[in-house]
């Protein structure tokens, strides 16, 4: 463990358990940050939190240490998904390493927040952009402009609408309402707006806690097939 870093600040009567059980499983590090943000980062056995220096604050880094958590219990949605869509060469245009890592990391925000506010931590600690509405004005309208010329679909548009439905379904302010935006992209491909939205309430009821048979993986799986007939006759570039 860094020296620069003293964890022991990171820890309080809130997240001590949760500390334990991870560092029962992996090899922790932890190192300073030099962008002023909290993050995790995991590979094999071993998980790296960077802490801002000098910032000692048990509520953000509790938001990093349930990323960890996700991963002692074994279920890894990112991985998975990337596996998954990446099965197909559209959805591998679609869903590219950006949009991926932005779908799996809300997703994984919307498992961790009821242990998050469970536990006492304030709900405005959770994310750094807490405060901040997901959208601009007119975005969703220039989503709408770009969609679709003729036969061809854009890709970006297509990543900008699929990204959009999940910032504004996790996003955990609840003084914000995306009900508007939300209808104006189910006009623009009511089809594909079913496919995500029955995939985003898998989620709701997952518990990765209780997760014994990997059911993550059969939710990625279904969410492929579920797209397969939505890209049925459609041309993307």
């Amino acid at each position: 463990m860094d020296s620069i870093i003293d964890h022991t600040k990171l820890i309080d009567s809130r997240n001590e358990d949760l500390y334990e059980k991870v560092l029962s499983k992996f090899e922790l590090n932890f190192e300073p940050s030099y962008n002023g943000e909290h993050s995790v980062y995991s590979i094999g056995n071993s998980i790296t939190f960077y802490i801002p220096i000098g910032v000692y604050s048990a509520d953000s880094f509790t938001h990093e240490l349930l990323h960890a958590y996700i991963d002692y219990h074994e279920a890894y949605i990112g991985g998975n998904f990337k596996n998954t869509m990446w099965q197909s060469n559209i959805l591998k245009q679609i869903f590219d390493l950006h949009l991926a890592e932005h779908i799996t990391n809300s997703i994984a925000h919307t498992l961790m927040l009821p242990i998050y506010l469970e536990r006492g931590f304030e709900r405005s600690m959770f994310l750094l952009d807490y405060d901040e509405f997901k959208t601009e004005p007119g975005f969703i309208g220039q989503i709408a402009r770009y969609y679709k010329r003729g036969a061809l679909y854009n890709l970006s548009a297509i990543r900008n609408f699929i990204g959009k439905f999940f910032a504004f379904k996790c996003d955990p302010n609840p003084t914000f309402n995306y009900d508007t935006e939300l209808q104006q992209l189910k006009k623009i491909d009511p089809q594909l707006y079913q496919i995500l939205q029955n995939y985003f309430l898998r989620w709701t009821n997952y518990d990765f806690t209780a997760d014994p048979l990997s059911e993550y993986r059969e939710i990625n799986s279904d969410f492929y097939v579920a797209l397969k007939p939505w890209m049925s006759g459609k041309r993307f570039g």
